[in-house]
């Protein structure tokens, strides 16, 4: 009878190691490959909505031009300087025409061709190199314009080698001719040079016109046919630039995803390549993305993958001692026995410690809760209190009138003046209304609430909030300012709390400003889409804070007023109040100069 040989216990532990390392390898990969796919797609995603945006703003920019030809092609000078080519005074009368529209619509140049193609007027008579005199019949654009009526094209100036986007128009009338629009771009190019991402502009043909980096405009996507390049030098598109194909090597494919290898300056550029078509001119958009923090997040998933691989093998392996040492227990049961009714007995004295101890945190927590809604009610108290000058001189001066026009209401109606007496009443409803407005707008803010959140309109808290530091404001001689909200714009939060913050950060702000002789506190809302929270910013004139006070700024009982004008809790209780709402609240110094401190609260 044949015997089974066993493999020796080292070869079987290899073996396992070698089928852990494999494994793990296969899982690092495999989660590489997911994350590295899905930051591609979501910065292909991100990529693809900027190109829209450009796009939506390079076809704006050029149609704002449109009409400008179509307008120009109906003025009778310029029929009349083609009905009499040779008049001086028609050429000088349309040359200051085009001139003076070329300089109203910030356009390059505006130039008038006969039917020939020859120029017969410009806007840039003035220059050495005028357009006036030159001959433009082998453009497409003058072609296109004669037939059809109108014509685009982009070139480089044959007479000033500047590069352009033309807008031609035919002229309606007995003599023919065409009036043709240059617009630049150059600013437009510039504008991309300084925006993050890169990004450039293709034609029909896949000439770059348009980049932001230098090295790649008039260079073509792929090599260009001869007839493509025969068709180049007979419109002389590009003059006699060389046109050599972009350095592009392709790194990577997934779907649509495209990871290229671009030709730069200083070396390589390894990005994700997102291309987009611009409608009605032919042209094709394309940014480029570099993917290095993409692949730095993908091999940080892998790492952790790998881990998660190793910690899974690691439960396996305590999981299979487990099952050895209850075997173990088995073929002791007695001794173990023992030993587990007293681990039990331990583990339940244990755990009613930590149910004590669980209570008492609890209980803990609850104090702490309620003592943090009491310094909260107290820092609002406190508020309205070093506010109650202020206030009562609010409330004083209609009280004053109201008795001034109970008077003079009493002397009316003894003379009989019955509709001087209504006018009066009138007035003194008004003179109530707004001193009940007042009275409720302090009740409100200091009556005690508890954490409810809910969507809260920043505007509404604004205005509340400005309501109570208005007095304090114009009494210090400090101006407020609040540009106008967004539309819509709401937090998730408590209105009362989110006032009491506001009111503190603006009397801090009336309190550095008139320090600083006066000035204006600003209070503005902006929206961080992407972390989804609004941002209320409250900015001032005042002399700003050190690096010491900036260390110390939301510290309890730090403040750098004088005795007796704070007890430094204010910005600690704002600090805490936007914690509780899911925000936070953060102060420094503002580049012009003076302070700013921005709350931070989810959109709702």
């Amino acid at each position: 009878m044949a015997r089974t040989l066993k493999r020796p216990r080292w070869q079987r532990s290899l073996a396992l190691l070698a089928l852990a390392l494999l494994g793990g390898a296969a899982v690092a990969y495999a989660a590489w490959r997911l994350s590295l796919d899905l930051a591609l797609a979501q910065t292909h995603d991100d990529a693809q909505r900027h190109l829209r945006f450009v796009a939506h703003e390079l076809s704006g920019a050029l149609d704002k031009y449109e009409a400008l030809p179509q307008v120009l092609a109906r003025h009778p000078a310029l029929a009349g300087l083609l009905q009499q080519p040779g008049s001086p005074a028609r050429r000088a009368e349309v040359d200051a025409l085009l001139e003076g529209v070329a300089r109203d619509a910030a356009a390059a140049a505006v130039f008038l061709i006969d039917a020939r193609g020859q120029a017969l007027a410009s806007s840039n008579w003035r220059d050495a190199q005028s357009f006036v005199g030159q001959n433009y019949a082998f453009r497409p654009y003058f072609r296109d314009a004669l037939a059809r009526g109108s014509g685009h094209f982009y070139a480089r100036g044959s007479t000033t080698g500047t590069p352009g986007y033309f807008i031609a128009q035919r002229l309606a009338g007995p003599a023919a001719g065409v009036v043709v629009l240059k617009v630049s771009l150059d600013e437009m190019e510039a504008n991309w040079a300084r925006s993050a991402g890169e990004l450039m502009l293709a034609d029909a043909r896949g000439v770059v016109f348009l980049a932001s980096r230098p090295e790649w405009k008039y260079r073509t996507l792929l090599p260009l046919s001869a007839v493509a390049r025969a068709e180049l030098r007979e419109t002389q598109q590009y003059g006699d630039l060389p046109l050599a194909p972009l350095g592009r090597q392709l790194a990577r494919r997934s779907g649509e995803l495209r990871v290229e290898r671009i030709a730069t300056a200083p070396g390589w550029l390894r990005a994700l390549t997102t291309e987009q078509p611009v409608e009605g001119r032919g042209w094709t958009l394309l940014s480029f993305t570099e993917i290095r923090g993409a692949e730095q997040i993908a091999a940080g998933r892998a790492w952790a993958a790998a881990l998660g691989w190793v910690s899974l093998l690691l439960l396996l392996a305590y999981l299979q001692l487990r099952r050895r040492r209850a075997r173990e227990r088995l073929a002791a049961q007695g001794e173990l026995r023992a030993a587990y009714d007293s681990l039990e007995a331990r583990i339940a004295a244990r755990t009613r410690e930590l149910q004590a101890r669980v209570d008492e945190l609890h209980r803990t927590e609850q104090t702490l809760r309620a003592t943090q809604d009491e310094l909260v009610q107290a820092g609002k108290l406190a508020v309205l209190g070093q506010l109650a000058a202020s206030i009562t001189h609010e409330i004083n001066q209609p009280l004053a009138a109201l008795r001034a026009l109970n008077d003079n209401a009493r002397v009316f109606l003894a003379r009989g003046m019955q509709a001087d007496a209504e006018g009066n009443l009138d007035a003194m409803a008004q003179l109530t209304q707004r001193i009940a407005a007042i009275v409720a707008q302090l009740k409100g803010f200091a009556r005690r609430d508890e954490l409810r959140v809910q969507p809260v309109p920043v505007a509404a808290a604004f205005e509340a909030a400005l309501a109570l530091v208005g007095a304090e404001a114009r009494r210090r001689h400090v101006g407020l300012d609040c540009p106008p909200v967004p539309p819509g714009l709401a937090v998730l939060g408590q209105q009362v709390r989110i006032e009491q913050v506001l009111v503190n950060l603006l009397r801090n702000g009336i309190d550095a400003s008139a320090e600083a002789g006066g000035g204006t506190v600003t209070l503005q809302a902006e929206v961080d889409a992407g972390a989804g929270q609004a941002l209320l910013r409250v900015s001032d004139d005042g002399p700003g804070l050190s690096e010491d006070v900036q260390a110390r700024l939301f510290e309890p009982f730090f403040t750098t007023k004088r005795r007796g004008e704070g007890l430094g809790l204010g910005l600690s209780i704002s600090a805490s109040i936007a914690n509780a709402l899911g925000g936070s609240l953060q102060g420094g110094n503002r580049d012009g100069g003076g302070a700013q401190f921005t709350l931070r609260l989810p959109l709702a």
